[in-house]
């Protein structure tokens, strides 16, 4: 059976659902295609769950602090069974009140379940149906990437998403990775009382944000017990009855590290294995992610992508404004717009919690900018001596 619609919409996340509601909001009638849960990653398995914990370390970390600052708080152990339960109930409550609520009232958005295929740049299979359309977007997200290290795949690793639903919390952690996710998860672990310890490649934390910032930061996480290692090229991962060891290089020297359990966070790869991108004749580049130009087109005539399918800098804001832009040129074509993720906005939700928005003094200075810089440290501001 064949069937059409003004734009058919693979995925069903915070880049698809903005996109949908921006044709909606003009009057166009919008299929979403989703195989797995409704909401994509942001709601199920990136930022709700892991916010939620983060959220519930921090009181942790508080309790077990009290006491310096006068509080008789009995700082036990987390209920890591009941902490799961709480992290189901907010992301069933936002993935029903913030998607299917509004699905239930928005006549022109629709949505199909299934696998999505393309079998011809105008033509996606889903089950026994083909969609037919004139506009396509593109926005199925991404996964947590891995790396091809020997013994690897016989390790339990964890990924950003496989840590929301630990049974249990380990005693001990390696983190390989040294950026937003393995900052944010490796702060959250340790305050519910594992020994974490991240492995980052480069020299430093957070390449994207300022260096005074991201220094202080790894000072802070230091005072947490979490140990940073820099400059660590993992050569191989083997298993004991313990846990993992990691056979690792450090500044030109081998190093042995040893842990209960192991997690990578090393960036996100585009969800793109087979949804027919040959056949629609969607070009990609070398790691995998869709080629778009600042419209938000791909290669083929009809087809827009947007949000982690389509590379850096893969945050939800940034997704969400893509894809509103690839709805209103495919809706607008003669007044086009472009996407400028200069002034997007990104934040780390650690503790204490930093953002950015735009590009660094180093950075502009490379660009031959005449910059002023202000650097305020966070001691000298009242509060935060307040808050202890």
């Amino acid at each position: 059976m064949s069937v059409t619609h003004d734009i058919v919409i693979l995925g069903s996340g915070t880049t698809a659902f903005a996109g949908a509601l921006q044709a909606a909001s003009e009057g166009a009638k919008v299929l979403m295609v989703e195989q797995s849960h409704l909401g994509g990653t942001c709601v199920n398995w990136g930022c709700i769950p892991s916010k939620t914990l983060i959220d519930k370390a921090q009181d942790c970390f508080a309790a077990r602090r009290g006491p310096t600052f006068g509080l008789n708080l009995e700082a036990g152990l987390p209920d890591c069974r009941r902490l799961m339960e709480v992290k189901r109930e907010a992301v069933a409550t936002l993935r029903r009140e913030h998607y299917q609520e509004v699905l239930d009232s928005e006549p022109n958005i629709r949505i199909l379940r299934g696998h999505g295929r393309f079998i011809s740049p105008r033509e996606l299979r889903v089950g026994a149906q083909t969609l037919t359309t004139e506009r396509f977007l593109l926005a199925c997200g991404g996964y947590p990437r891995t790396l091809d290290i020997p013994g690897l795949a016989e390790v339990n690793y964890l990924t950003s998403y496989s840590a929301m639903h630990l049974p249990c919390f380990p005693e001990s952690l390696l983190i390989i990775g040294g950026g937003v996710i393995a900052l944010e998860m490796g702060q959250m672990f340790s305050r519910f009382g594992t020994r974490v310890t991240i492995l980052e490649r480069g020299q430093r934390l957070l390449k994207e944000f300022d260096t005074r910032l991201t220094d202080l930061f790894g000072e802070i996480l230091a005072g947490e017990n979490i140990d940073l290692i820099f400059e660590a090229d993992t050569r191989r991962v083997l298993r004991d009855d313990d846990g993992v060891i990691l056979e690792t290089v450090v500044g030109g020297e081998e190093r042995i590290l040893r842990a209960e359990r192991l997690m990578l966070a090393v960036g996100t790869a585009p969800a793109t294995e087979d949804i027919g991108l040959e056949e629609a004749g969607v070009d990609t580049d070398a790691g995998g992610f869709i080629k778009v130009d600042r419209h938000m087109r791909t290669s083929t005539e009809g087809i827009w992508a947007a949000g982690d399918v389509t590379g850096p800098p893969l945050i939800a804001p940034a997704g969400a404004r893509e894809a509103e832009v690839a709805v209103r040129n495919m809706l607008h074509p003669e007044a086009a717009r472009e996407v400028d993720h200069r002034n997007t906005p990104m934040g780390v939700f650690v503790d204490p919690e930093f953002a950015s928005i735009g590009i660094t003094g180093d950075a502009a200075r490379e660009q031959g900018i005449d910059v002023v810089e202000t650097f305020l440290d966070l001691s000298e501001v009242a509060k935060a001596h307040v808050m202890g």
